[in-house]
């Protein structure tokens, strides 16, 4: 894969609210398209740990070690949707040049964490 391609999943996935209408053209903007297709992997697991493992309010940061880059992640809220755990978190990444920050609601299924998408009902 791409490192773009590597980013439009990225971003698609992990950075955009909500990933169901993601207009694709912008992630090539992303500060995920700067990251190396380690680096990116290191991040998403590093965010898999943040929230497996991090209070609420706390902050934790991640740098690539090779890219200018750096993304924050602080927990919100946890709480139980049904029968799933869910966190509300603070993404906030930057590759000097770009930027992009967001709070996002990822839920956790299996050993993963997914986007939490709209209810039927919201609207």
């Amino acid at each position: 894969m791409t490192r773009n391609g590597i980013a439009t999943a990225v971003a698609a996935i992990f950075l955009v609210a909500p990933a169901w209408a993601v207009n694709e053209s912008f992630l090539k903007d992303a500060p995920l398209s700067r990251l190396s297709e380690d680096e990116f992997k290191a991040l998403w697991a590093f965010a898999m740990n943040t929230l497996d493992t991090t209070p609420d309010g706390t902050t934790v940061e991640w740098k690539a070690p090779k890219t200018a880059f750096t993304s924050k992640l602080t927990p919100q809220k946890t709480f139980t949707d049904g029968a799933l755990k869910c966190r509300e978190v603070i993404i906030d990444s930057d590759s000097r040049d770009r930027q992009m920050r967001g709070l996002y609601t990822l839920c956790k299924k299996g050993k993963g964490w997914v986007f939490k998408t709209p209810s039927p009902r919201a609207k």
